[in-house]
């Protein structure tokens, strides 16, 4: 979610701001974050991207910050993706493994 309210998706995950403001509060508690799925809901919105990737940079850059794909990371019809859904709105795995990069 936009802090400033500006938000093309109409109020999509307003519970995000308070999860990461949680913790950015509790940093100093925290070894490593693991973001399991879903990680940005883009959906093939670059936007959206650099919004969560705004979001997150106070978390990421002090604590290792790794993800796993999920289906609107992933899904594509035809791609070899486990749902042959549309969820990732074309982006086939390719951002989210491109801005956060995991070993294999």
């Amino acid at each position: 979610a936009e802090r400033d309210g500006s938000n093309e998706y109409s109020d999509y995950q307003p519970g995000s701001l308070n999860t990461t403001d949680r913790l950015i509060e509790d940093l100093k508690n925290i070894d490593i974050v693991f973001h399991i799925g879903d990680i940005s809901y883009a959906n093939g919105y670059i936007s959206q991207w650099d919004q969560f990737t705004a979001q997150v940079e106070p978390i990421a850059s002090t604590v290792p910050y790794m993800i796993a794909s999920g289906n609107h990371e992933r899904d594509w019809p035809n791609t070899g993706s486990f749902y042959d859904t549309t969820d990732s709105g074309g982006e086939c795995g390719v951002l989210a493994e491109t801005m956060f990069y995991v070993p294999a």
